[in-house]
């Protein structure tokens, strides 16, 4: 289903449902496969040694186990990882009654240790979310927090870990001189990279200030309820109102005087979410 797909517009290096049938079919014919516990994975021959599959694959099963103990959501049954050289922008298909979860990950950005691996299997994991805002944040979120408590590595999607996040936020509010947020809209249309940037920067820094408020169960509850409207319904207080709050605190801790954190700009790692299934 197109409708399902949450897509960022104007954005060429995206691929479309065609390329990722493309992905597989190429892998298929001739994979390097390795499964440990719910999580298959398979490569393009020749895009990693066997060593470097194995290691892997043992991280992302790891990684699937501690997302399900950190969200309290339950273990998915499979989760199929794609990982070749063709994969430009790293994204998710969550399954369905008919498919499992599938991941595509640029193989070369496993071959460095920059894989947004755990972002991505966030999204297997906990599943769809409701509003742009809330899936991109949740994921970046709790990746930060699974490999800052449980061990692996944040690879930058595009912000920061955790404890850099708000630092990037209030840098972009500051040189935006505007507190655009898209916090109000389901699927924002991003135009540019620089928007895409600010986007998932104040999505993250705005869902770690809810994690923090409400708790991580509430929190997950929202997300788990796929629906623009949880988060004022859940918590009785409307989406208008929580921005506000956190924007007052990025102000407050400004004031306070957090040093800022260097303003890296990761290249992209894993910037689209698909919710539908093929």
């Amino acid at each position: 289903m197109i409708a399902g797909i949450v897509a960022l517009s104007a954005m060429p290096a995206i691929a479309d449902f065609r390329e990722d049938r493309g992905v597989m079919a190429d892998v298929d014919r001739k994979p390097l496969v390795e499964v440990r516990g719910n999580v298959e994975v398979r490569a393009a021959d020749g895009c990693l040694s066997a060593g470097q599959l194995r290691e892997f694959a043992g991280a992302a099963e790891k990684a699937a186990g501690d997302i399900a103990r950190f969200t309290g959501v339950p273990p998915r049954d499979h989760i199929v990882i794609y990982l070749s050289p063709s994969i430009g922008v790293s994204h998710t298909y969550t399954g369905s009654s008919r498919h499992a979860p599938r991941v595509f990950i640029d193989s070369e950005r496993v071959a460095d240790r920059t894989a947004p691996y755990i972002h991505e299997l966030v999204h297997a994991v906990a599943g769809d979310g409701g509003p742009m805002w809330l899936e991109e944040g949740f994921a970046s979120w709790v990746a930060s927090s699974v490999a800052t408590k449980y061990g692996g590595y944040y690879a930058p999607v595009l912000s920061a870990a955790n404890d850099h996040v708000d630092e990037q936020a209030r840098a972009v509010v500051a040189r935006s001189g505007e507190t655009r947020t898209w916090f109000t809209e389901d699927e924002p249309q991003l135009s540019s990279q620089r928007e895409r940037r600010a986007f998932y920067i104040l999505a993250h820094s705005f869902t770690k200030y809810l994690a923090t408020t409400l708790g991580t169960t509430r929190l997950v509850s929202i997300h788990r309820a796929d629906d623009v409207h949880a988060l004022a319904r859940v918590s009785g207080v409307s989406n208008a109102e929580w921005e506000r709050r956190w924007m007052a605190e990025l102000e407050k801790s400004s004031r306070a005087g957090v040093p800022p954190a260097p303003d890296g700009r990761p290249r992209p790692a894993g910037v689209l979410h698909r919710t539908s299934d093929f």
